[in-house]
């Protein structure tokens, strides 16, 4: 958009006109698009196009900047631009980093490198969701608000509704009756702040796959009898739910974080790449126990000679760490004389076992 401006009536973009605190603010919801919160401020302040305050802010490297962005889009600022945006909402940049994920970890674009010129670049995310509809409706003008999966809240805190939809499971889930997920969820937040959150994410993706195949399986192929009371708890829980089988992920929320935690936990992973075969045991037993499950669960899952989702990554990670396991067994039985504490004392470093 471009005004005129000066007496020889020479084009000014809406960038080059000086900022001041827009007259109403709003406040940025944890984990909202950039596009979203200024689509918000536009529409407190009574502007007629929201695009208007995006290039307000700055020039798009791409004239893509269009009403329809806002569902599945989000931007990036330079330095100048993010500058503007901060005179605008009357927030300093860390306090927007805090609430905004592409001012926190914007993405890198050569296009944007300019020192004179404020500039956007608008980009697609199909990722993009929308924000608690409860919470929305306590808001003004019940507004689309669009936030980053990952960094919103999967679960409204306030509301406890399950808002981390997606194409294929549009609907949000009212959790209020079910405690065990929200408290899984709790300790999933905990478990993410205590390590790499990318590479805690990858180990629930992996538990979160290993427990959806324990609940698929039935006594026609094969089920064993020790996974009875685990189907039984998941029956229970999926009548708190509206349907069994559109929130699956959900169902086995509780069972893949108590799995996760394990699998998180650096000791463990080690014991589980250097022990011995028939020392395996008490991992089974701790997954038994962590799962509210008995004894004879855990031994179930380590003697048996059937196909399972556990066994197998078990086995995966072992055949990571071979030729490590090999070698370090084959220094402890040539050492002389017999320490029963030496296996110990050279046991690799925890972090190789990520």
């Amino acid at each position: 958009m471009r005004t005129q401006s000066g007496k020889q009536g020479a084009p000014v973009t809406l960038w080059h006109r000086p900022v001041q605190p827009l007259p109403v603010q709003v406040r940025p919801v944890r984990g909202e698009t950039v596009v979203s919160y200024l689509f918000r401020l536009a529409d407190a302040n009574g502007f007629a196009r929201p695009t208007a305050l995006l290039r307000t802010v700055g020039e798009p490297v791409i004239s893509n900047v269009r009403a329809g962005m806002l569902e599945h889009h989000d931007l990036t600022l330079n330095t100048l631009a993010l500058a503007r945006l901060e005179t605008l909402t009357g927030r300093a940049a860390a306090r927007l980093r805090l609430a905004l994920p592409s001012v926190q970890t914007p993405r890198a674009d050569v296009r944007l490198s300019s020192a004179t010129v404020p500039l956007i670049s608008v980009y697609k995310d199909s990722a993009i969701r929308g924000h608690c509809q409860r919470c929305i409706s306590r808001i003004p003008g019940h507004p689309n608000i669009r936030v980053h999966p990952g960094v919103a809240d999967s679960i409204c805190r306030r509301h406890h509704r399950w808002v981390e939809t997606t194409r294929t499971r549009p609907d949000q889930v009212d959790l209020s009756c079910n405690v065990e997920i929200i408290t899984a969820h709790r300790r999933l937040g905990r478990l993410l702040l205590a390590a790499d959150d990318t590479w805690t994410r990858q180990q629930l993706w992996c538990t979160a796959e290993i427990v959806t195949r324990w609940h698929h399986q039935d006594r026609r192929t094969g089920r064993p009898a020790g996974f009875d009371h685990l189907h039984a708890r998941w029956d229970r829980r999926a009548r708190t739910l509206p349907s069994a089988d559109s929130t699956t992920p959900l169902l086995v929320m509780p069972e893949a974080v108590a799995l996760a935690d394990i699998l998180c936990d650096l000791r463990w992973r080690r014991h589980l790449a250097m022990a011995h075969g028939f020392d395996l045991v008490s991992f089974y037993r701790l997954v038994a126990r962590r799962l509210g499950q008995s004894r004879k669960f855990g031994d179930q899952l380590a003697y048996s000679y059937q196909g399972d989702p556990l066994k197998e990554w078990v086995m995966r990670h072992r055949n990571l760490f071979r030729d490590i396991r090999d070698q370090h067994w084959k220094r402890v039985d040539s050492h002389y004389p017999y320490n029963p504490r030496f296996a110990n004392a050279i046991l690799p470093e925890l972090h190789r076992f990520r």
